[in-house]
């Protein structure tokens, strides 16, 4: 009996040590170094524990790490159904002082508050933050503390503010509201509904001219509504995105976050595009609307792009580098009104371009249907030099094959109608210059018309070669009022030679 009766006292004994160390003043004064040394092991920063407070029915604990962050949490728990209702705050005044601790550089002031009511089966968080400028208030369930169930409500987030928090440059300004309802956060059966509302945009040109050499308008605003559905391990999402230039759709934009992979289809419509050109380096006018799809997986980029546009269609196809253009049965004199040309030549276009984004060469093959040559400049000189009209002759199929270098393109180009023949080798268009430098070669009857196109490509210097013209009607002379007896001699043979 003696031994049973010592064996009680024994556990007696420990349990009030026990007590003594736990749940006391004296026993938290003599835990708070050892605790405090255990987390100071775990953290690559100065920590100081202020305060450890621990009782049978409460606790209380603040925690300082480095400069200006300080974490703290108080309320009452229940060791035995390990159930707790609790109090915390987080304020951090600086998160680039927690770079070592997090792993990447934040900037700017972070702080959240909020209650942790439950148990091991089942904790709920409420709280609120003002994270980015925002606020926010979040309700977040953890089921044997694995994340169950989210919902938040983000009001007034600042893009800047939010670009500057995770070290990135001020690109942008705007603000943002987010409604999501998640009842599952199961990353492999995702359930739920994420709702997204940006109002006044701002694009900054500085920095995007700094960073992606883009001298983007200086009132570039934007806005947008993003729904997005969470199924399985995917989110889908509707977009509708509004800037001052050009708007974006999409019905089906789909994120898999099992393989990071991208869906969508779009719908780009610019009113004006000439306000493109900060992309273009082209003067347009006029619109267009493209429709396509884009894929994005860990083998490349895909896109796909149709428009029915110039009185004819165009569809593209990107995939990675390579770019394949196929237009059909587009109205030229629109497309040199588009581009704020000259009208030249009058006809039916078909064309395929195969470009190269990295290395920017690429070969472009057109066939021209059933042309005529418009007046301008040239058709006036002809006309006046070689007395001809050329605008009168049609061109049942005309080629341009070109290659492109960079900005450069080199073209062979050939025409040929009932009473002419035009040819070009070689001929210089430099895009980024805006220049021109060709010659075209135009047979009339038996007449050659060397024509030297040169300068601004919007109104080049046209040069016509006269002394072709003088021999030419020299030569028609001699033809009339050479007599036949003559022409069919050695001495006509060398007159005609002459010219």
């Amino acid at each position: 009996m003696k031994y049973i009766v010592s064996i009680v006292v024994l556990l007696i004994l420990f349990v009030g040590a026990i007590y003594g160390v736990l749940f006391t003043a004296p026993g938290n004064d003599f835990m708070r170094p050892i605790i405090e040394k255990k987390i100071a092991m775990q953290v690559p920063l100065p920590t100081k524990l202020e305060t450890f407070l621990l009782r049978p029915d409460r606790f209380e604990v603040a925690l300082q790490i480095g400069e200006g962050t300080h974490i703290g949490a108080k309320g009452t728990m229940n060791p035995m159904s390990q159930s707790v209702d609790a109090a915390y705050d987080v304020d951090i005044e600086e998160l680039a002082n927690l770079q070592k601790l997090i792993g990447q550089k934040l900037n700017g002031p972070f702080r959240t508050h909020g209650t942790v009511k439950g148990d091991r089966k089942m904790m709920h968080i409420d709280g609120k933050s003002d994270i980015a400028g925002s606020a926010t208030d979040y309700h977040l369930a953890l089921r044997n503390f694995n994340p169950e169930n989210l919902k938040a409500k983000i009001v007034h987030l600042h893009i800047d503010r939010l670009l500057h928090m995770v070290d990135q440059p001020d690109y942008a300004e705007g603000l943002v509201d987010i409604d999501a309802n998640i009842p599952s956060l199961d990353m492999k059966a995702l359930k739920g509904n994420v709702v997204t509302k940006i109002t006044k945009g701002l694009v900054h040109p500085a920095p995007v001219k700094n960073d992606f050499n883009l001298s983007i308008p200086s009132r570039l605003t934007f806005k947008g509504d993003i729904h997005t559905r969470l199924a399985g391990t995917k989110a889908i999402s509707d977009v509708d995105f509004l800037t001052s230039i050009a708007r974006l759709k999409s019905k089906t934009l789909t994120y898999d976050i099992s393989d990071g992979s991208l869906t969508t289809d779009y719908n780009l419509h610019v009113p004006n595009l000439d306000d493109l050109y900060f992309v273009t380096n082209q003067h347009m006018k006029g619109k267009i609307t493209v429709t396509g799809d884009v894929k994005v997986a860990k083998n490349g980029v895909e896109a796909t792009a149709h428009s029915d546009t110039l009185g004819g269609a165009f569809d593209a196809l990107f995939k990675n580098d390579k770019a394949s253009v196929k237009i059909k049965n587009i109205q030229t004199v629109a497309l040199t009104d588009m581009l704020l040309y000259p009208h030249i030549f009058d006809s039916r276009a078909n064309m395929n371009l195969d470009y190269d984004t990295l290395t920017q060469l690429g070969t472009l093959h057109a066939e021209l249907l059933n042309g005529q040559i418009l007046p301008n400049k040239m058709s006036f000189l002809l006309r006046q030099m070689a007395n001809f009209d050329i605008t009168r002759e049609v061109y049942e199929r005309t080629t341009l094959d070109t290659k492109i270098e960079k900005k450069k393109l080199h073209s062979d180009l050939y025409m040929k109608s009932k009473l002419t023949e035009i040819t070009s080798k070689n001929g210089l268009i430099d895009l980024e210059k805006q220049y021109i430098d060709t010659k075209i070669d135009v047979k009339i009857r038996k007449m050659l018309l060397p024509v030297v196109l040169k300068g601004k490509l919007t109104d080049p210097e046209i040069k016509v070669d006269s002394q072709g013209v003088m021999k030419a009607k020299a030569k028609e002379e001699l033809e009339k009022r050479l007599p036949e007896h003559i022409k069919k001699s050695p001495a006509g043979d060398i007159l005609k030679k002459l010219f």
